[in-house]
């Protein structure tokens, strides 16, 4: 099993997310989240975690905006940008678990 981290912001709200994914055969097997920001920043990170876990790496770097907002609801455009801070944080982990894996 292979560790990765991600982090990104959006500095707009102060939004803060870092997620960690445990990756195996190419699959996440496990995710975390922790971070900081207005309530919608927490509330994607963990519905992404959720929705991520099982998912071969290259499903879960496709999950986009849409895929977390029919989770938790629509979003205008100033809290879209929470989410987007969670995917980002979400592919850096799998690139960074992927990286780490084949060196």
């Amino acid at each position: 099993m292979t560790r990765g981290f991600g982090s990104d912001a959006n500095p707009r709200d102060g939004d803060r997310v870092k997620i960690e994914v445990d990756l195996e055969g190419g699959v996440v097997m496990e995710a975390r989240s922790t971070g900081s920001g207005c309530e919608v920043s927490p509330k994607a990170s963990s519905d992404l975690t959720r929705l991520v876990r099982g998912r071969a790496r290259s499903e879960a770097l496709a999950i986009g905006a849409s895929d977390i907002t029919r989770q938790i609801g629509p979003l205008d455009e100033e809290h879209e940008r929470c989410v987007l801070a969670a995917i980002g944080a979400l592919r850096a982990a799998i690139v960074d678990a992927h990286v780490k894996a084949i060196a």
